[in-house]
């Protein structure tokens, strides 16, 4: 890839991140609410319609991943995959929160389908679109760029679509009309974002290796185990995915409790997302001083750090802790520059162990199905913290006092908890650095000519 063309590429290719970070955000927001205070669906049957993809993700990542990779002349391009996923998820994204049924069941059914086949192609756009990153970048810092250009848009579109999504629902008298209107708008967001991010993708190979079986789920667990790079760098991402979890659901609790202003949370989510537009440049420069092994330990420990500090936010000013946020907000964003590019690493790495065969998508699937773990778990571990130390639930008709151990219980599920789950990611990045670290060169012998040593 010439440098023009490199250039021109990193940006349609970070795009795609528009898309990833609207459907992650969005739903989160408002679907819910939607279910159950728009289209009147309980909330038990509500709640249904918001995991159960959720576990559907769980099959269907790692599947994708695996049909998704080149095995045999004729077959689906990467670019194939990226373009007709991106095209069912903008409309299906635009039909779940257009629904014309009667309030309760009906609805339910509604956006349970849309829900599901938002899901499906979702899953048929990222899970390639990951993969890709090691077939357009042709070198470490090649990645490292994309990954950036990637965590910046990233960043915006939750902003944007964060921001924007509950004001356009609330801007009309008829909630349905609003809704609708988000559908339509964030679906065509979508469907720009997983087209600019497909034609980045470049198109298959005249020359096809000759066909074979695609892997078993069990062959793609073993592909993984085999590789220690895959192996620890999804333990990084496992581990953040976790404790930005865990933070994201405490912040309306911290806020609430802790800081005494429910309004917070909006202060604090920002806190933790600009840096992302902001810190992901400097991340990159960063990384290519040190190598990107080494950054992603560092970002590691500005999250831990910042994480670990907002245990003293009793007695910090208000400033302080949402400065001990932003610190948090920094090292995410280098964790999410560093994993991608060590990501599309790794499997270029393996692309030149087996004699060119990208297997990109078995990686890749299970990295979004780690996605998903995390995602959940994060919430439930904070929900436990809670739990375990008294937290009293309330109906929302009035403020209960909450005793002082579910006061601590917030505060340490806000800061200790979120470091704690990183620890492992710490090891794991080590263990990277280590075997990212170049061999000793032997030296030259200086001196008399005579007296120069020859070094074979």
């Amino acid at each position: 890839m010439t440098k023009a063309r490199s250039r021109a590429t990193a940006p349609r290719y970070a795009v795609g991140a528009l898309a990833t970070g609207t459907f992650g955000t969005v739903p989160g927001l408002l679907l819910l609410y939607y279910l159950t205070n728009t289209l009147g669906v309980p909330a038990a049957l509500a709640s249904a319609v918001v995991i159960l993809p959720k576990a559907w993700d769980l099959v269907l990542h790692p599947w994708v991943g695996r049909r998704s990779d080149p095995w045999g002349p004729g077959r689906s391009s990467r670019r194939t995959w990226m373009k007709s996923g991106g095209v069912v998820l903008s409309v299906t994204f635009a039909l779940l929160f257009m629904a014309p049924t009667p309030a309760g069941t009906p609805s339910a059914l509604w956006a349970a389908i849309a829900f599901f086949c938002c899901a499906t192609a979702y899953s048929a756009f990222q899970v390639p679109y990951l993969a890709a990153l090691s077939e357009i970048a042709a070198d470490a810092k090649e990645r490292t760029r994309l990954a950036t250009w990637r965590t910046m848009l990233y960043g915006s579109a939750i902003l944007l679509s964060g921001a924007l999504a509950p004001q356009l629902v609330f801007r009309f008298t008829d909630e349905r009309l609003g809704y609708a209107l988000v559908g339509v708008i964030f679906g065509g967001l979508l469907l720009a974002g997983t087209l600019a991010a497909a034609h980045s993708v470049p198109p298959p190979r005249k020359k096809t290796a000759a066909a074979h079986r695609p892997m078993t789920f069990r062959q793609q667990l073993a592909v993984a185990r085999r590789s220690s790079a895959f192996r620890c760098l999804f333990g990084v991402h496992l581990a953040q995915t976790l404790a930005t979890g865990i933070m994201l659901a405490a912040a309306q609790y911290f806020a609430t409790y802790r800081l005494g202003d429910p309004a917070a949370t909006t202060t604090l989510f920002a806190c933790l997302i600009l840096p992302l537009l902001l810190t992901a440049p400097l991340w990159q420069r960063l990384g290519h001083r040190m190598g990107p092994q080494r950054s992603l330990l560092a970002s590691i420990l500005c999250f831990v750090a910042g994480s670990l500090a907002l245990a003293a936010s009793p007695v910090l000013p208000a400033a302080a802790t949402f400065g001990c946020v932003a610190v948090c907000g920094v090292g995410y964003a280098g964790m999410q520059t560093f994993a991608i590019a060590l990501l599309g690493q790794t499997i270029a790495q393996d692309a030149e162990h087996t004699g060119g065969h990208n297997r990109g998508g078995a990686f890749t699937g299970l990295w979004t199905a780690g996605e998903v773990i995390g995602a959940g778990v994060g919430p439930a571990l904070f929900s436990l913290v809670l739990a375990a130390t008294g937290y009293l639930p309330s109906n929302g008709d009035a403020t209960v006092a909450q005793p002082g151990s579910a006061l601590t219980g917030v505060l340490l599920g806000v800061s200790v908890l979120p470091a704690l789950v990183l620890v492992p990611a710490l090891f794991c990045a080590w263990d990277l650095c280590r075997s990212a670290a170049p061999a000793p060169t032997a030296r030259r012998v200086t001196g008399h000519p005579a007296r120069r040593t020859s070094l074979r």
